[in-house]
């Protein structure tokens, strides 16, 4: 799934910003810099992805026998 942050703002200057195929806190990461230049958050709503695991790679190397 690709990544992607989606702004909407409605008729009254009401904006709200939302993350799509992010996995755990990377969604708050990816978007940070949008929330801050917008100024006060009045809610948030973590949705499923949020707490789905992050996916990650752990590689283990051994040298030698």
């Amino acid at each position: 799934m690709a990544q992607e942050i989606i702004v909407d703002i409605d008729d009254e200057g009401g904006v709200e910003v939302k993350t799509h195929g992010f996995k755990g806190k990377a969604c708050i990461n990816a978007s940070q810099f949008i929330e801050e230049a917008l100024g006060k958050i009045a809610n948030v709503k973590k949705t499923g992805e949020y707490y789905a695991e992050e996916l990650t790679e752990k590689v283990k190397v051994r040298h030698g026998n």
